[in-house]
């Protein structure tokens, strides 16, 4: 399967969709066939959900990822 990824990493800042929090997201260029991954930073020992279908909780008007207590909300935005 042909892939690609980001050439740099890059930054962005704004309001949760569902929180009205500031936020920060920032993206990082993936090593070969590692597929992409959520890195929760804000949680103790910066948990990693990988975008994988196994992890999918929910799909109720967004796509919600989940591994053990951690959720990844609205990664389809």
């Amino acid at each position: 399967m042909k892939q690609r990824t980001i050439k740099q990493s890059f930054e962005l800042e704004g309001i949760g969709l569902h929180t009205g929090e500031k936020v920060n997201l920032v993206c990082h260029p993936a090593e070969e066939n590692s597929g992409i991954k959520f890195k929760r930073v804000d949680l103790e020992n910066a948990p990693v959900i990988d975008a994988y279908i196994m992890n999918v909780d929910s799909t109720y008007r967004s796509t919600c990822l989940k591994k053990n207590d951690v959720f990844i909300y609205t990664i389809e935005h």
